[in-house]
Formats: structure tokens, C-alpha cells, sequence
């Protein structure tokens, strides 16, 4: 175990040498130590399956999809940094792998106890809410990308929903790491939508917090591999 608590510090490291590279505007230093954090929390999850002997193969291979899409869209949005002429068509991309990642995620749950009807109703009801409260929010995003926004949140939503079903049906840590991390994520993307879509004052404070929760709920589910 020696191991993962070493990646999980240098990632701590590197996100957090990020975080402060991203507030004193120094763009390409804070993408090499975003990817650097974001390999970090890729080897957390293969160090941790091979420490399991691949004894719950499934739930890491549908985990480490999710996570390697997540990379890709650090890889887009980070590049968004050093080249802002290409925004506009970098976010939306790297929105769209996120939105994959999460599609693993849901697998990921999936794979541990079934899938629950129940949680799929998370998905409507929050995706309704998100699309009135962008309206409310003045947030500037044309009709299409609004609608696949609201139904991004809603998808956070249902893994929320699907992470309460497995720390309900079996208070592991590994559950119970999930369901914390599927929370930080959507604090994090929360935050992302105001740094992107709205007019905002203060973007160090978003831009800390975002960055902040992001990794450490992507570190969460990588370490649910570990000790599942």
C-alpha cells in the first residue's frame, strides 16, 4: 500500500502546484501539472487493481475508462488555457469526453450491486431544475448546448443517486468513497459552469475550488479500486 499512498500524495502535489500556477495566470505550467495530478489519479486506480490481483476486474475496468476520459477532457480544457482563440470549441469537447466518463462511472456502480430504477429518476427531476436555474443564472449558452448541460447535471445527479443505493445496500469504504467523490464532482462542475458560462468577479476563488474538488473526487473513486 506504500505505493498508492505515494501516487495519492504526488497527486495532492501536483493539483495542488496547479491550483496555484492557474491564479498566478501561468497557464502552461498549471496544464503540465494538471496532466501530471491526472496521471496520478489514473495510477492510484491501476496500482490499486494490481494490489487486488483483478479480483473486482469489472468495477476497475469500467473505473479506469472513466477516469481516462476524464484525462482527455483535462487534456482539452487545458489546452483551452494556452490557447483561448479556441475556446469556444475546446469546451464543449471537453465537456462531451467528461460526459463519457460519467457513462463509465454509472457501469462502474452498476457492475457492484445491479442497477436500481429507482436512482434513473435522479436524472430528470435535477436536469429540469439545472435548465431552469441556468436561465435564472443568466448563464450565456445557445438552446442545443443548454439542453446537454442540464442533462450533464442530471447524470451527476443519478451517480449521486447510484452511490446512495450502493452505501445503503453495503457501508464499505469503498462505497462510501464513491458516494463522497461523486459529491465533490458535482461541486466541481458547478463551479466550472460559473467560470465558463457566467459573469464572475472573483474567478481565483472558482478557479481554486473547482480545481480543488475535481481531484480529490476523482482521487476518491480511483482509491474505491484500491481498497474495494
Amino acid at each position: 500500500m506504500s505505493v498508492i499512498y505515494i501516487l495519492i500524495a504526488a497527486t495532492f502535489v501536483f493539483a495542488a502546484a496547479c491550483v496555484l500556477f492557474r491564479r498566478k495566470n501561468k497557464s502552461f505550467e498549471g496544464m503540465i501539472c494538471k496532466f501530471m495530478a491526472s496521471f496520478g489519479f489514473i495510477s492510484v486506480a491501476v496500482f490499486g487493481n494490481y494490489l487486488q490481483g483483478g479480483e473486482h476486474i469489472k468495477y476497475f475496468s469500467f473505473i479506469i475508462f472513466a477516469l481516462m476520459f476524464g484525462f482527455c477532457g483535462d487534456v482539452f480544457l487545458g489546452v483551452k488555457e494556452i490557447a483561448p482563440t479556441f475556446k469556444k470549441k475546446l469546451i464543449p469537447v471537453g465537456l462531451a469526453y467528461f460526459l463519457i466518463g460519467h457513462i463509465f462511472y454509472i457501469f462502474a456502480f452498476s457492475s457492484v450491486s445491479g442497477f436500481e430504477p429507482l436512482t434513473l429518476f435522479a436524472l430528470p427531476v435535477v436536469g429540469v431544475v439545472a435548465y431552469v436555474l441556468i436561465k435564472l443564472f443568466g448563464m450565456k449558452l445557445n438552446r442545443a448546448f443548454h439542453i446537454v448541460c442540464s442533462v450533464y447535471y442530471g447524470m451527476l445527479a443519478w451517480i449521486i443517486a447510484m452511490c446512495i443505493y450502493l452505501v445503503l445496500a453495503d457501508r464499505c469504504t469503498a462505497n462510501i468513497l464513491a458516494l463522497i467523490g461523486s459529491c465533490f464532482f458535482m461541486i466541481s462542475d458547478t463551479c466550472l459552469a460559473f467560470l465558463y458560462f457566467a459573469p464572475v468577479k472573483k474567478k481565483n476563488t472558482l478557479v481554486t475550488a473547482e480545481l480543488s474538488t475535481y481531484y480529490t473526487a476523482q482521487l476518491l473513486l480511483a482509491m474505491s479500486v484500491a481498497i474495494r
